[in-house]
């Protein structure tokens, strides 16, 4: 835990390794290997997050397994402020998206390295760029080989689409509103 109100004038860093972190939605990371930074600064706390793991998951197409190098290497600044959380309609400008809201003294530094990982998790991973996917019908990865179901079965729209791409056919977007 770092002490918010404690931290040195030079700043303190603090370095460690995790063997396996479970994430949300059923993958992990694996191998992390971080660092963390806190510096005082006027009241608030410039946070840098750097490190690297193996990100464990699947395809996003086929449900193959997937292991994939992460890395990450955020830096941001921790405030008190409760104006950064109020409510509102308000535009944001870039500096906000570099500031956190901080309302505690503390700081779990293996909290705030799993987030930064997790924030650097790939949403839609695929086992490669041309994955073909599963059938829907049978469920065969396609990757492996072609199946046996009837090709109108595999590839006919549903009703829904075709109502759909029907409703759609007919909207003209402008792209200046």
């Amino acid at each position: 835990m770092i002490d918010l109100h404690k931290l040195p004038q030079e700043g303190l860093r603090l370095n460690g390794t995790t063997e396996l972190v479970a994430l949300e939605g059923g993958v992990s990371l694996r191998d992390l290997d971080w660092s963390v930074f806190a510096l005082a600064s006027d009241g608030d706390v410039f946070l840098e997050v750097k490190g690297q793991a193996v990100w464990q998951g699947s395809c996003s197409r086929c449900l193959a397994p997937l292991d994939r190098p992460l890395m990450v290497e955020s830096q941001f600044l921790g405030s008190k402020d409760p104006d950064l959380v109020g409510r509102g309609s308000h535009t944001l400008g870039t500096q906000d998206l570099d500031v956190v809201f901080l309302p505690e003294d503390t700081l779990d530094e293996t909290e705030l390295v799993r987030e930064q990982f997790e924030l650097q998790a790939p949403m839609h991973p695929l086992c490669s760029e041309a994955c073909k996917g599963l059938c829907p019908t049978c469920g065969k990865n396609w990757n492996k080989g072609p199946c046996q179901c009837a090709p109108d079965s595999v590839q006919a729209p549903s009703a829904l689409n075709q109502a759909l791409t029907k409703a759609l056919a007919g909207i003209k977007l402008d792209p200046e509103s």
